[in-house]
C-alpha cells in the first residue's frame, strides 16, 4: 500500500534555459533526498520518497511561468510544524523564482495539526458578540509606563471594544516589564468589564528567549488573559502554537518578519498560504495582516484570498477571523465591512489615539461606525 501524500503547487519562473521539467525535478529532489539525481537509490523512486511531479501547467498571460504541483509523502513531514515547513520550502527558499501558491494537506495531517482551538464561533460565544465584525485595537505606543497603557486599555474596554492586543513591539522592556504590564492591563479590563457588563478580551504579546516564552504564557493564563499574540516567525511557529494550546489560550498571530515571502511576486509564499492557511492549520484563531490601502503593500486580491483561507472549508478545521490592519481609520470602517463581511476582526491602532485623547471616546466612535456599517445604516 502506497503512503499517503500531500500536495504543494509551486509557481516557477525558470532562471535558466533548461526545460520546466528539470526545474520541477530539482524541487522534488532538493526538498527530500538532496543528492544528485543519479545517486538516488532506485527503491527511493519506487517508494515515493522523492517528491513526485503531479502536473505542470503553463500560466496563461504570464509567459515563462508555470504552476507545478508536487506531492510528498506525509511521513516525511511526520505531523511536525518544523518538518512540514522544511519540506514545503526548505532549501528551495534560497533559490529564486519559486513561489508557493497552494498547499493541500491530507485529512489526517489537518487533524494532527488541529487548527484553531476556539475559532470564530468560540470567540463570538465568549465575547457574546454576534452579527457584526469584532472591534479590535493594538496598544500603542512603545515606551509608555504600564500604568498609562492600562489607562488606555481601561478606556478602550469602557468604550466597547471587543479585543485589545499588545502592539508587537511591546515585549519585556525595562520601562514596562511583561508581568507588570500584563497584570495592570488585565486588571483595568476586568474593572471595565465589571462596570459595563460587556466582555473585552486581552491578548498580550509573547516574545523573548526560549526560557521566557513559556513563563509568559503561564503568567498570561494566571492573570486571566483570554489569548495571546504570537509572532510565529520570531519565536518559532511550533513553540508559540504548542504553548498556547498547552495553556488553553486563544491565538492571534502577527505577521512581523514574514515580509520577505511577499515582496517579490515570483518568490516566497502568497499571504493566503502563509498568514492564512498555514497559520490557521497550526492554530491561529485570529490572523492579523496588512490591509490593502494602508501603509503596507498587499493588494486587495491578496487580502481577500487570505480572508478566504482563514474562513473557508478546510477538512473540518474551525474557521478563524482574518484581521485586516495597518493604517486603518474609523473613516474606513464602512468600506472594510463591505469588503470583508461580518466574520472579521477589524483592527484600528494608532488612528484611535489620533481621533481623541480619551480612549473611551475613540472606542465608542469605532464601535458606533462598526455597528452602523454592519446594520447598513448611514455611516459617519
Amino acid at each position: 500500500m502506497s503512503a499517503p501524500r500531500f500536495h504543494v503547487t509551486y509557481r516557477i519562473t525558470p532562471d535558466d534555459p533548461r526545460p520546466i521539467e528539470a526545474h520541477a525535478k530539482d524541487i522534488c529532489i532538493e526538498e527530500t533526498v538532496e543528492i544528485p539525481e543519479d545517486c538516488v537509490p532506485k527503491g527511493h523512486w519506487e517508494a515515493g520518497i522523492v517528491g513526485r511531479i503531479e502536473s505542470i501547467t503553463p500560466r496563461g498571460g504570464s509567459p515563462g511561468d508555470y504552476d507545478v504541483n508536487i506531492s510528498y509523502r506525509t511521513d516525511i513531514a511526520n505531523d511536525a510544524i518544523p518538518n512540514l515547513l522544511n519540506v514545503l520550502f526548505g532549501n528551495i527558499s534560497i533559490r529564486r523564482g519559486i513561489k508557493i501558491v497552494d498547499i493541500q494537506l491530507t485529512p489526517d495531517q489537518l487533524k494532527a495539526f488541529g487548527g484553531p482551538r476556539f475559532g470564530i464561533a468560540g470567540i463570538r460565544r465568549d465575547l457574546k458578540v454576534h452579527g457584526r465584525p469584532l472591534a479590535t485595537t493594538a496598544i500603542k505606543p512603545l515606551g509608555l509606563h504600564a500604568r498609562e497603557l492600562a489607562r488606555l486599555c481601561g478606556g478602550y474596554s469602557l468604550g466597547g471594544l471587543d479585543v485589545i492586543k499588545d502592539d508587537h513591539g511591546l515585549i519585556d522592556q525595562h520601562f514596562h516589564p511583561f508581568e507588570e504590564r500584563v497584570a495592570r492591563i488585565q486588571e483595568a479590563i476586568n474593572a471595565a468589564n465589571a462596570r459595563t457588563g460587556r466582555v473585552t478580551h486581552y491578548y498580550p504579546m509573547i516574545a523573548g528567549r526560549f526560557d521566557q516564552v513559556e513563563a509568559q504564557m503561564a503568567f498570561a493564563r494566571a492573570q486571566g488573559c483570554y489569548g495571546v499574540l504570537i509572532p510565529p516567525l520570531l519565536i518559532g511557529p511550533d513553540t508559540g502554537f504548542h504553548l498556547a494550546r498547552k495553556y488553553g489560550l486563544a491565538v492571534m498571530t502577527h505577521p512581523t518578519f514574514t515580509g520577505t515571502h511577499f515582496h517579490d511576486p515570483r518568490h516566497g509564499m502568497t499571504p493566503a498560504m502563509l498568514l492564512g492557511r498555514l497559520f490557521r492549520i497550526f492554530g491561529a484563531d485570529i490572523s492579523v495582516f496588512p490591509n490593502a490601502g494602508g501603509r503596507f503593500t498587499f493588494t486587495g486580491q491578496e487580502c481577500h484570498d487570505l480572508a478566504a483561507a482563514m474562513r473557508g472549508e478546510l477538512g473540518g478545521l474551525k474557521p478563524g477571523f482574518p484581521s485586516p490592519a495597518g493604517g486603518m481609520t474609523i473613516e474606513k470602517v464602512g468600506a472594510m465591512v463591505d469588503s470583508y463581511g461580518e466574520d472579521t476582526a477589524l483592527l484600528i491602532g494608532g488612528a484611535l489615539l489620533k481621533y481623541s485623547p480619551d480612549p473611551e471616546v475613540s472606542a465608542r466612535a469605532f464601535l458606533t461606525a462598526l455597528e452602523a456599517a454592519a446594520a447598513g445604516k448611514a455611516r459617519p
